[in-house]
């Protein structure tokens, strides 16, 4: 009766998740909020955007005026001859000559058509990094996730497999105790521990593939290593995906589709810059100055300083620049040219991709739903065979064969459930809602 009990009780947990109290459970918005959290490429992706951010401050692009100073000293020590036509000549030896000189700068450049172009062009490019920001997000979140189910299934297999050895114990107990009152045989006993020793082997070996999923997700979480935790194993399916919707969120949400719209008017932006160097810029400038010279003994000048106060306007045009400008309006209209057919190689990429997952998303569901029926159909063998061992109508050959049937249909639909779902986020991703992934 024991015995029996125990199998009933081994089929109903066959399909469960492996409930630990001793671990602490990562559901999947904690990882997601941890991966946006601590994932180094993320972090890079962030600095990225706040540097792109601060090339388009003022500072950097001359909207404020700059001031330059400069001081000098300089000293002389020689001498000098020189006659005039009146016949009189002077000379002078070991004469020393010092002076020091300061100035102060200020300019500015009121109109200038180029630097207004040049910082549209950069705001552009702030906002392409937050579009590069986003795709490593994804990307990140569909490693994360992928990493996340993988985690799911190697626990759930566990779980099965360790059920399973419990059972094999049974099993070699009852062998042994048939055995001992002379009902059984010795080779029914050695059968039954061949069986424990091969299914503990194959159960560190999942517990190791585990280890290292954990240790995987910890990575791309950006976490420690060494940080334990279970999974949540419920699975969700999205209800609402039509393939015609998908494509359609593709074309419009996707972020490749993003960033080659982006890269275009990053580029349109060249032709404004290009017209901008055709205009003149109009600039201002002020200027302190201060100069002193002390002079040796019978110089033409002993001592002498000025100081004073200038300003003034500049107007810089250039006129023609030997068709460098027509060449470059040439380039940017070929640049932007590149990226309209890189855009539709992309559409056209994109709806491929979202086809071909679609079509292996619907294979999937349908082996899904083929596993749990099997899955059903093993379940019931199983009761059956069990009981009939039970009673001695059959040996134990052939309920370890019964056993070893439930065992993969078991693992079968474990990895049917968690390769229709990495699917989805596939399609997820490439609609734009990855985010959906979340339920």
């Amino acid at each position: 009766m024991r015995f029996t009990s125990f199998l009933l009780f081994f089929v109903c947990v066959l399909c469960l998740p492996k409930t630990n109290f001793a671990q602490t459970i990562l559901t999947k918005a904690e990882a997601i909020k941890t991966t946006l959290a601590n994932n180094y490429d993320i972090k890079v992706a962030q600095n990225n955007i706040a540097i792109a951010k601060n090339n388009t401050s003022r500072e950097l692009n001359g909207y404020i005026p700059t001031v330059n100073a400069n001081a000098g000293l300089n000293a002389s020590l020689g001498g000098s001859n020189q006659k005039f036509s009146t016949g009189q000549e002077n000379t002078t030896k070991n004469a020393f000559n010092w002076g020091n000189n300061a100035s102060i700068a200020a300019n500015y450049n009121i109109i200038d058509r180029t630097r207004e172009a040049v910082v549209d062009q950069l705001e552009a490019i702030a906002n392409l990094s937050d579009l590069q920001l986003r795709q490593t997000i994804e990307n990140n979140l569909l490693t994360v996730f992928n990493n996340y189910y993988e985690v799911g299934r190697l626990s759930q297999n566990t779980a099965v497999l360790e059920k399973t050895i419990e059972v094999s114990r049974q099993r070699l107990q009852r062998a042994q105790y048939r055995y001992d009152y002379g009902q059984g045989i010795r080779l029914d006993v050695l059968n039954a521990e061949v069986d424990i020793q091969r299914d503990t082997i194959n159960l560190l070996n999942l517990k190791n593939q585990l280890s290292i999923a954990k240790r995987n997700l910890n990575i791309a979480m950006g976490t420690t290593t060494n940080t334990d935790f279970m999974v949540d194993t419920l699975i969700n399916y999205q209800g609402d995906l039509s393939l015609d919707q998908l494509l359609n969120d593709a074309k419009s949400n996707n972020v490749l589709v993003h960033l080659v719209n982006q890269n275009l008017v990053v580029s349109k932006h060249d032709f404004d810059i290009i017209d901008a160097t055709r205009k003149p810029i109009l600039g201002a400038n002020a200027n302190y100055n201060f100069n002193f010279s002390d002079n040796a003994t019978g110089s033409f000048i002993d001592v002498s300083n000025s100081r004073g106060f200038a300003a003034g306007l500049t107007l810089s045009w250039n006129l023609y620049d030997g068709g460098r400008r027509q060449k470059q309006a040439e380039n940017a209209q070929l640049n932007i040219e590149t990226q309209q057919v890189q855009k539709e190689q992309i559409l056209q990429q994109i709806e491929g991709d979202v086809i071909n997952a679609w079509e292996s998303y619907q294979n999937a569901l349908f082996i899904l739903q083929t596993e749990e029926k099997n899955l059903s159909i093993n379940q019931l063998n199983f009761e059956r065979t069990a009981e009939q061992f039970k009673v001695g109508q059959l040996n134990s050959v052939e309920f370890r064969q019964a056993q070893l049937n439930l065992l993969t249909a078991t693992t079968n639909l474990n990895a049917a459930k968690y390769d229709a779902k990495a699917i989805e986020i596939v399609l997820l991703q490439l609609s734009g809602r990855l985010m959906d992934g979340l339920d």
